[in-house]
């Protein structure tokens, strides 16, 4: 399972949610395509049963039949791995996953159970105690959660998968999922309000702060924290490539490193830069402008995304910059093939791209996104930091490949300062 094949589940709930009116679709809309994509073959009863039934003995000796909507079963067909239980959409599902716990109860070879409403899927284990059903998840996703790394889910949920599936190792890893979990949210809290974790507050100053805590003094200390907290994380983000960033731009003061030389496979030269799609027209001051320099952030955003396309296979040389005064220009091989635009002047940062919204929407889980101006691309996702941009290397891997087959447009810009690549 990979992240596409996750956000095409993404999108067919999308399409079909106004449709789904009752447990029965949901079931053959969501959760039997979120059953393939495990690597299970719902139509095999080997390895998923439908209607699984299993006898509960009861305090007075009676068994109660009860069912579960799927079971999937390991290679051989007869230890049970997962119970799936369908609810309809929009459902509170932890208030009805008793079931859930009554498998995992009486069957002492099962330990996963998920409850869904084909969106949203709860996955419980028996982490704490064996056989007897942890009160909260220790994993949940939901197709219509934006702020969703589905690179991250599909990673996770491959680990139930037909090929990959082992018991011992998963309870593992859902327990440091958990575990995982429960930093994440304790960290979140205590930067999001650190004068509300006292101590928290107090590790963090007990070797800066030496006086007595008053509460005046505690509550100054919180106001420092909270100001400190996002020059942290920017460093923590950032601190390898800016390294790279200052070692470049010190090559390039020392002359050791040449922006554009006179001639050579990464000189764009000023005559050749046609615009890739209808472009706003330059001013006379434009005309007459001798140069427009890049400033240090459009280099690091460049340097992210020119690693982004090394990474997925291209030569580095290939990726090339122009800078204009609007706007910050990224492109392969050619200046008329430009796939991302950066847009720093402005009160907000932005990149504007060649994905359609809804699709960018989806490869942007998390990040504003909506039309851009049509004279400078489709969709345009608004960024704070350039290190966020490496969140958005789908997103720029996408841009490229539609930018490498769309068709150029006849009129060109005038000539504006073209830099090739450092």
């Amino acid at each position: 399972m990979d992240a596409n094949q996750l956000l095409e589940l993404v999108k067919r709930y999308q399409d079909s949610k106004s449709f789904i009116s009752n447990e029965e679709t949901a079931k053959l809309a969501l959760v039997v395509p979120f059953i393939r994509l495990l690597g299970y073959d719902p139509g095999l009863p080997r390895e998923v049963r439908l209607e699984y039934a299993a006898d509960f003995v009861q305090g007075d000796g009676k068994k109660l039949p009860d069912r579960m909507d799927f079971a999937i079963f390991d290679q051989t067909g007869q230890k049970p791995l997962i119970v799936i239980e369908t609810k309809p959409l929009g459902t509170d599902l932890k208030s009805r996953a008793q079931q859930l716990a009554r498998y995992l109860s009486q069957l002492p070879e099962l330990h996963f159970g998920i409850i869904t409403d084909g969106c949203h899927y709860l996955f419980f284990g028996d982490l704490e105690n064996p056989n007897v059903m942890d009160p909260e998840p220790f994993f949940t996703f939901s197709l219509e959660d934006t702020k969703s790394d589905w690179a991250k889910v599909a990673k996770f949920l491959s680990k139930f998968s037909r090929e990959s599936f082992n018991a011992t190792t998963l309870i593992t890893d859902a327990e440091n999922s958990r575990y995982r979990q429960g930093m994440i949210d304790k960290l979140s809290a205590a930067l999001k309000s650190p004068g509300e974790h006292e101590g928290f507050l107090k590790w963090l100053t007990e070797d800066i702060y030496k006086g007595k805590r008053t509460t005046a003094v505690m509550e100054r200390l919180a106001e420092v924290a909270k100001e400190a907290i996002e020059p942290t994380l920017l460093r923590v983000m950032g601190d390898d490539f800016l390294d790279k960033l200052k070692e470049r731009i010190q090559r390039l003061n020392e002359g050791t490193e040449a922006p554009a030389a006179k001639d050579g496979p990464n000189v764009v030269k000023p005559d050749s830069a046609k615009p890739f799609d209808t472009e706003p027209r330059a001013s006379g001051d434009d005309k007459t402008r001798v140069a427009v320099e890049p400033t240090e952030e459009e280099l690091a955003f460049f340097g992210v995304v020119r690693d982004i396309c090394t990474k997925n296979g291209h030569a580095a040389e290939d990726v090339l910059y122009r800078d204009t005064s609007n706007y910050f220009n990224v492109s392969f091989k050619r200046p008329t093939k430009w796939f991302v635009r950066f847009f720093g002047n402005g009160k907000r940062k932005c990149i504007a791209t060649w994905v359609p919204v809804e699709e960018a929407k989806m490869l942007a889980a998390g990040f504003e996104v909506e039309a851009s101006p049509a004279a400078f691309g489709i969709s345009r996702v608004y960024i704070q930091t350039i290190p966020e941009v490496w969140a958005l290397k789908a997103l720029v891997t996408r841009s490229l490949e539609l930018s490498l087959t769309a068709k150029e447009e006849a009129p060109s810009e005038p000539a504006l300062r073209v830099v090739a690549s450092p």
